[in-house]
């Protein structure tokens, strides 16, 4: 299905397609791959194992179905992981970093921490840019494409960069020219900040339907 440029729409209106089918058979599953559902990702919760369980079964049999199978499920709770493993559900590999145990996963490229339950940010990408060369506007432009934050956590900091790409448009600089000492002042302390973004622990917001 991929490689034109239809493929997201024939995507997902094959899977709403088969999700029709089982409206009234399998309410919950239905409402939550039509609703939770972000290109070939689901993302969702339930209130108990038992909920979580039933709903996970039912979308695999409606993906199944479809010729897709649903794979790496995953959730903080170790129980319901082993639940899955023992029902055959293909669930999420088991990393540990520096040999801690600390199971990682990602939710929409954002690092997840699995056991503490809360998501952290990634700057590696970032921290690699050689800063001996002349900053650019597209040296800028660049640092914020390799930004991942589809939830909006780093909006207060991002916007900063934001406005210094709007400030270079209005000065009409070209691509490759040098920041003006102004404007490269003011990218040196936003890119000082960055490595402060890699202690940030931001706790998974939890909602309790009772």
């Amino acid at each position: 299905m991929f490689g034109v440029n239809v493929s997201p729409f024939l995507l997902s209106a094959t899977i709403k397609h088969h999700i029709e089918k089982y409206r009234e058979q399998y309410p919950a599953a239905t409402e939550m791959l039509d609703t939770c559902l972000y290109v070939d990702d689901v993302i969702s919760g339930a209130d108990d194992i038992s909920q979580a369980l039933k709903i996970s079964k039912d979308a695999d049999t409606i993906m199944k179905d479809a010729g897709r199978k649903l794979r790496k499920w995953n959730s903080n709770d170790q129980t319901l992981m082993k639940t899955w493993e023992y029902e055959g559900l293909e669930t999420h590999p088991r990393h540990s970093e520096n040999n801690s145990g600390v199971q990682s996963s990602k939710v929409l490229g954002i690092p997840w921490n699995v056991i503490h339950d809360y998501f952290t940010i990634d700057v590696k990408g970032l921290l690699e840019l050689d800063t001996s060369k002349p900053v650019t506007k597209r040296i800028v432009l660049q640092s914020a494409g390799k930004i991942c934050d589809p939830v909006g956590f780093l909006s207060p900091y991002t916007i900063q960069l934001k406005c210094l790409l709007q400030e270079l448009w209005l000065r009409k600089l070209a691509w490759d020219d040098e920041l003006p000492p102004d404007i490269y002042a003011t990218w040196l302390q936003w890119w000082s900040e960055l490595p402060l973004l890699s202690e940030l622990k931001i706790p998974r917001m939890i909602l309790d339907s009772k």
